[in-house]
């Protein structure tokens, strides 16, 4: 009698078992899948700095595959168009407010534009909702330009424009000050509005896009606009890191299992 007091049922024992059973399985799944997003991130990464890496292009369409043209460099000469500007409000250089400037580029021979990401400018400290001037180095309406930079993805990686996806941002704010005309945020259907003419798919950066993961190095001046590198986050690490405390604890849960099992059941049935 005092024996089958103190032997837990089998309905406890499969109780215990399946619980553990299931929190491995859980655990493990989450290492697995974090070990798969590594993989799909060291992937992108890995194609992102090959197209770096390759020849500019000088494409003569407005719509491009961005899913195989992200992040190529491109060489194109035409005219910035003045009417085609626009600040992107809400920006800093090295702590202090700033705008984005993005005008529209009309290559040579073509019909439509593209919007550029020339850089960043400083806002006068006294006067900070005051939009700044243009720099009088990019302000040679007419003159031709031989326009270098980076293809952007369908989430630009240019600034703050990054993480917006191209053409959905259809809600922004639009202030005139100083002559010129200051948005919340970017949109490719908005600016095509505003320059009243077509505008191609894509958008480019004059902005370096580094080929490396790292700490962003200061703001340099670049004909009058401030140029912030923007590295590739390829977030590897962080997801491998992720796997291995998922895996770790479902290892601990192996063990903590097969303990529990031995200390209550089968040492339990010793006595």
């Amino acid at each position: 009698m005092v024996n089958a007091v103190k032997t837990p049922g089998k309905t406890k024992l499969a109780f215990s078992v399946l619980l553990g059973a299931g929190l491995v399985w859980l655990t493990f799944s989450l290492g697995q899948w974090q070990t798969g997003r590594a993989h799909e991130k060291q992937t992108l990464f890995d194609a992102q700095a090959r197209a770096l890496a390759a020849e500019a292009v000088s494409p003569g369409s407005p719509r491009l595959d961005l899913d195989n043209m992200s992040y190529r460099k491109i060489d194109l000469r035409g005219r910035f168009e003045a009417k085609a500007l626009i600040y992107i409000d809400n920006r800093q250089v090295n702590g202090r407010p700033a705008v984005q400037v993005v005008q529209g580029f009309r290559p040579e021979g073509a019909s439509f534009l593209i919007p550029v990401d020339r850089g960043l400018l400083l806002r006068n400290p006294a006067q900070p909702r005051l939009a700044p001037e243009m720099p009088t180095e990019a302000t040679q309406a007419g003159d031709l330009f031989d326009l270098k930079g980076t293809i952007l993805p369908r989430f630009a990686q240019s600034a703050e424009l990054r993480g917006i996806a191209l053409g959905e941002a259809d809600r922004i704010t639009k202030a005139q000050s100083n002559g010129y005309e200051v948005w919340s945020n970017f949109s490719v259907i908005e600016f095509e509005k505003h320059a009243d003419e077509p505008v191609s798919n894509f958008v480019v950066t004059q902005q370096p896009v580094a080929q490396t993961a790292g700490q962003q190095a200061p703001a340099g001046k670049v004909d009058g606009f401030y140029h912030l590198a923007v590295p590739l986050q390829e977030q590897v690490a962080k997801h491998r890191g992720y796997a291995f405390q998922w895996f770790t604890m479902s290892a601990v849960l192996v063990l903590l299992t097969l303990f529990f099992v031995y200390r209550e059941f089968y040492k339990g049935n010793k006595t």
